[in-house]
């Protein structure tokens, strides 16, 4: 698969406001003639600016109606990557092939240009020939002066990831900026490690377990942790440094265009100090060679007191199904089998039931279930085969790479895959 990201150049100021309508709520004050020897004068802005809390929705709106104004000459193809593949200026999509992805990508300049008075720029691809298709002033900045066919590419960043095109994989980098050991310091660290899609849940559940220690400590924002606290703080810290080592390949599974079947495997877990739960694409080829690959996962704190295990365990099926409704809504392939898994019986007697009525608690979050699932697409699966275990007691971060976490579990690439 082709993968191609692109930037609307200054998106903000595209769109004019109307000198009748909102150009006084739009003031500033600043020295006349730039000159910062003069008085201040007033002005006002023309177009949306940067932190006003419109302008987002604003600007999404535009560059929408202008793909939608362009599909009778340019296609719906147009309009699907503006439409599903865009946060706010940054658009980001895959293609079958390298033709594909740079007629989409023409197509898109072009009827963002003519429709919109809009430039759309700053591309970048793990495939050199759709680079060479535009002109070095399009490119990424990073990418201009570059040989594209013989050069190493420079790490790209989209939505706070980064991408590496020479390799088609994604990694972390951390901040080398020292903060204090403080609780204030501790939240700033654990929020830098941005994780959307749970590549690193397993190793980040432990500093917000850590960080939840210290708030019932009762400790103030910028006072300093006790010795203990603060040398448990350190020792997670410090292990850090190995996800800088971690490689994630962009793709879920190799040539996912030439699969034949495709199914969604789901895996909730809980313990007294988290929940958690994941989802697999499994994948079968023409000769029913099985692959699997990591979709999404979640890990969360579990409440302190007050909850059975068995409850919490069914508050991370909830989560199960509530992550699976975020696959299904984004991912634009056709699942043929959905598949839940849990280590709980209990919870798999709640969903299954069809005559007793629960506690409220349970009862909520049995309908919730059931809304989104049936019970026949509800297993059980032994603890020892559940990764989402990893995510409820969390996994060194030396050890993630290698965790059933973000490999999958053995048992789904067995070719006949028996039953757990």
């Amino acid at each position: 698969m082709v993968a191609v990201t692109a930037d609307v150049q200054h998106m903000f100021h595209c769109f004019v406001v109307r000198k009748e309508d909102h150009r006084n709520y739009l003031r500033f004050l600043w020295h006349k003639d730039n000159d910062l020897q003069k008085n201040l004068v007033e002005y006002r802005m023309r177009v949306h600016v940067f932190g006003n809390s419109p302008s987002p929705a604003v600007a999404t709106l535009g560059l929408r109606k202008a793909a939608q104004a362009s599909e009778q000459e340019f296609g719906s193809h147009v309009t699907s990557f503006v439409t599903r593949d865009f946060y706010v200026d940054d658009g980001l999509t895959s293609c079958p092939t390298k033709e594909e992805a740079v007629k989409l990508m023409k197509d898109t300049q072009q009827a963002l240009a003519k429709y919109g008075n809009l430039r759309l720029h700053k591309f970048a691809s793990n495939c050199a020939e759709v680079m060479s298709a535009f002109h070095a002033s399009d490119l990424a900045s990073n990418l201009k002066d570059l040989d594209l066919e013989c050069d190493s590419k420079p790490l790209q960043r989209s939505l706070g990831l980064s991408w590496d095109v020479n390799t088609d994989n994604f990694l972390f980098q951390l901040s080398s900026e020292n903060k204090p050991i403080t609780r204030r310091g501790i939240l700033s660290t654990i929020n830098s490690l941005y994780d959307p899609l749970g590549f690193l849940a397993p190793v980040i559940i432990q500093g917000k377990l850590l960080l939840r220690k210290i708030v019932s400590e009762t400790v103030d924002w910028d006072q300093p942790l006790t010795d203990e606290t603060a040398d448990e703080w350190k020792s997670w810290r410090d292990t850090l440094i190995a996800i800088e080592t971690l490689r994630i390949p962009r793709t879920y599974v190799p040539y996912l265009s030439k699969t034949t079947t495709k199914e969604l495997h789901v895996f909730s877990d809980a313990s007294e100090k988290a929940i958690a739960a994941v989802a697999y694409l499994r994948t079968t080829d023409s000769s029913g060679e099985p692959n699997i690959g990591f979709i999404l996962g979640k890990a969360k704190v579990a409440p302190t007191s007050g909850h059975t295990i068995p409850r919490l365990e069914l508050s991370a099926a909830v989560l199960a199904v509530e992550i699976t409704q975020t696959i299904m809504d984004n991912l634009d392939l056709h699942i043929d089998t959905v598949k839940f898994y849990t280590d709980s019986k209990v919870v798999l007697g709640y969903i299954s039931n069809e005559t007793r009525r629960f506690f409220i608690y349970v009862a909520n979050r049995v309908e919730k279930i059931r809304k989104f699932s049936s019970p026949s697409q509800w297993n059980y699966v032994p603890t020892n085969r559940n990764p989402a275990d990893s995510g409820t007691r969390s996994v060194p971060a030396h050890e993630i790479h290698s965790s059933e976490w973000l490999l999958g579990p053995k048992q789904l690439l067995s070719s006949e895959q028996k039953e757990f």
